[in-house]
């Protein structure tokens, strides 16, 4: 072979020559037709296998844990006759506090029936705590004097007044519980809600932006419904120890300070606006009116709750803004605290206190209308909040006009009832509740409403005319010292809020020296009583009438006429189906009889009404603490129904202890003797007097029950 035959040197591969001896090699091969009926199936099998295990999941934990859904409402409890007696229950709202589930807002339970009784116009209120009645007892709620109103405007009908309010709850809560009551016969739904838009459970500053529009918070809702969603919570959610003694007005602040142009002021007032306009359009289809609320707030005592933001400004304008808002706080000289205003209202011209201040000169000086442009002006510029702001208002107007419903402007009915024209604590407990006075305010203004109404609805001009006064009302509904008290209290609690005490120091002295002066003109013994009310711990579950604890002083010293008639009230600040009505209605028959020698016929019947209530409680599981039966077994006692008593006794006494337990040994020993079982009353007592420790003393006294001489003494009494 000659040089110039000799090969040449291999050329290098290249990324380019790899891919293409790749694709020779790939095209060598057989190709896999995958036909579009396969790639279909794929994606299906990819889509409906995670989504069945989900379900098998969910499915899953339905079965086998308490996981899943939500509670209602409104809870069908058991039979009477040929009606269902319904009742509200606390389980359903709760649902809605899902960012605070240890401490969720509270509703009252009230109890009908399911069909509605014949001639019977039933009216359901819903809202927050305003229209809900706190800091009153239920008693003394506006629904308590709407129904009695309602009652003298309607005489030829039975009226039902249903109170769905609810603590802080915004309106789309709401939506959902007035959607449960259209289920249940309402004549007329009324709608007071809109202070809670902000900080309220579905409020826009309880929540994260992304979800405070009206339909993300219905899907929200919906994945909450989810036994997986709920069972994850579950691990999550942190320790209820963590809330510590707050109370749920600061559990249920979102944001401590709003700007005056921060978007979630537009998105309440929106939400706002739709969430009742459903309500509207949901009543409309099933033919039911709705009656929308405007809200009054506390507009000339109270300063906003939040704090303005002054950052942006210099050292020299921070200086010149403190100084003069501390000189205004003191109104000997108005004009210039108004000029000292009007200096810093030009520097800082969204300072919501500045506004409040100028409010109070302006109002200082009888310039009424300009004073309560300021109020409203602070009330919108609030940092914190808790007062339905005018932009949010207008929302309320716009919806009931949009949707055809009633308005009943509440806000004017209490300003043209307010010195000046400008709301405070004549009519306001704090920035939002109205005080007893203005409670029945709130129910006459609807009164009122319902003279535009057409048809069975309708309140003549003359019938409106001749209801009586809120303070015959009050006297009606048993106002009384120890209720004022309570309620004073449970402001007090309120306003020792940190951000309240800050803001508005002034309102715990009130309430406090309020609270200190009625102590003080009660006897030592009742006012003890009052303080020993206070504490948590008198209270497993729900908080007692103060009635119910002042009677049972009243009855150990004989003063049975003034016990009946607080305990009278308390069986109107409790809830029909629960044991401590059972009590307090056995309580106030004992009190009559001792007043009055004998039980009247209608006593007897009122007795026999709380057996069944109690019987249909216990049929339902509803009395884990023996109360019920023992309260039942008493009341068979004072129908004189000695041998019905005994079973219910017994089973009272296999659930408790301690002094209780000494009461309902004394009660079936009475009923032994009474029915001639002398010997099962012997054996009682003696186990008693063996086995009970420090009160084996009470069952040698029991010894007395076995001489029919000593069944009318105070020993062989039912007052226990």
């Amino acid at each position: 072979m000659s040089d110039d035959q000799t090969p040449s040197a291999t050329p290098p591969e290249t990324s380019r020559t790899r891919r293409a001896r790749r694709r020779g090699r790939q095209e060598a091969l057989p190709r896999t037709q995958v036909t579009l009926a396969k790639r279909l199936l794929f994606i299906t099998a990819a889509v409906c296998i995670p989504i069945a295990l989900l379900l098998a999941v969910e499915l899953i934990l339905r079965i086998s844990t308490d996981h899943g859904g939500y509670p209602p409402t409104i809870v069908e409890v058991g039979k009477r006759g040929d009606a269902t007696v319904c009742i509200t229950d606390k389980l359903g709202p709760a649902s809605y506090f899902f960012a605070n589930k240890s401490q969720p807002g509270s509703i009252e339970t009230y109890s009908f029936y399911k069909p509605k009784p014949p001639n019977t116009i039933r009216v359901f209120l819903a809202g927050g705590s305003a229209i809900k009645g706190f800091p009153q007892p239920m008693g003394f709620a506006p629904s308590a004097f709407l129904q009695l109103m309602l009652s003298e405007v309607w005489p030829e009908h039975r009226v039902e007044v249903i109170n769905l309010g609810t603590t802080a709850v915004a309106s789309f809560p709401v939506l959902g519980m007035v959607t449960e009551a259209l289920a249940y016969e309402p004549d007329l739904i009324v709608v007071y809600s809109g202070h809670n838009e902000f900080f309220g459970a579905y409020g826009v500053a309880s929540m994260h932006r992304a979800g405070n529009t009206p339909t993300m918070m219905k899907i929200h809702r919906a994945l909450h419904r989810t036994a997986i969603v709920q069972w994850i919570e579950g691990f999550a959610r942190p320790s209820a120890a963590g809330d510590g003694p707050r109370t749920l007005m600061e559990l249920m602040v979102g944001q401590s300070y709003t700007a005056p142009d921060d978007p979630i002021r537009d998105a309440a007032a929106r939400n706002l606006k739709m969430n009742i306009g459903e309500i509207i359009e949901l009543a409309r289809l099933r033919g039911v009116p709705v009656m929308v609320c405007t809200l009054p707030s506390n507009e000339r005592d109270l300063a906003p709750l939040g704090e303005s933001d002054m950052t942006h400004l210099s050292a020299e304008q921070m200086t010149i803004v403190t100084n003069a808002l501390k000189a205004a706080e003191d109104l000997s000289d108005a004009s210039l605290a108004e000029a000292k205003l009007v200096d810093v209202l030009t520097i800082c011209p969204e300072h919501a206190r500045a506004h409040y201040l100028l409010g109070r000169v302006r109002y200082s000086k009888g310039q009424f209308d300009e004073a309560r442009q300021s109020f409203q002006r602070a009330i919108d510029l609030d940092p914190m909040p808790w007062r339905c702001p005018e932009k949010s208002m207008q929302g309320l107007r716009e919806a009931a006009k949009d949707g055809g419903a009633i308005l009943c402007d509440v806000r004017q009915v209490f300003r043209e009832a307010s010195p000046g024209g400008c709301i405070g604590w004549e009519l306001m407990d704090d920035h939002v509740h109205p005080a007893l006075a203005g409670q029945a305010l709130v129910a006459r203004a609807i009164v009122q409403a319902l003279i535009s109404m057409k048809g069975t609805l309708h309140v003549s001009e003359d019938a409106y005319a001749a209801l009586p006064s809120d303070e015959q009302f009050a006297e009606r509904l048993g106002d009384n010292v120890y209720d004022r008290y309570g309620a004073a209290h449970r402001i007090r609690v309120l306003c020792r809020v940190p951000f309240f005490q800050k803001t508005n120091p002034q309102a715990y002295e009130r309430f406090n020296r309020i609270c200190e002066e009625l102590l003080s003109k009660m006897p030592h013994e009742i006012a003890q009583t009052c303080i020993k009310w206070q504490d948590p711990m008198m209270h497993p579950g729900a908080m007692r009438p103060i009635t119910s604890m002042i009677g049972r002083v009243l009855i150990r010293i004989g003063r049975y006429y003034d016990a009946e008639k607080l305990y009278e009230i308390a069986t109107r600040n409790v809830a029909e189906y629960t044991s401590w009505s059972l009590e307090y209605n056995y309580f106030m028959l004992v009190c009559r009889e001792r007043t009055n020698g004998r039980l009247s016929d209608a006593d007897l019947a009122l007795a026999q009404e709380c057996i069944e209530r109690g019987i249909l409680l216990l049929s339902r599981g509803h009395s884990p603490t023996g109360m019920a039966e023992r309260y039942i077994g008493r009341l068979h006692q004072l129908r004189g129904e000695w041998e019905a008593a005994i079973g219910f006794l017994h089973a009272a006494r296999t659930k408790l202890t301690s002094s209780d337990l000494v009461a309902v040994d004394h009660a079936l020993i009475l009923s032994y003797v009474r029915t001639g079982r002398r010997n099962e009353a012997v054996q009682l007592i003696e186990n008693g007097i063996a086995n009970s420790g420090a009160f084996a003393e009470h069952y040698r006294e029991m010894r007395l029950l076995l001489n029919p001489a000593n069944w009318k003494s105070g020993m062989g009494g039912l007052a226990d």
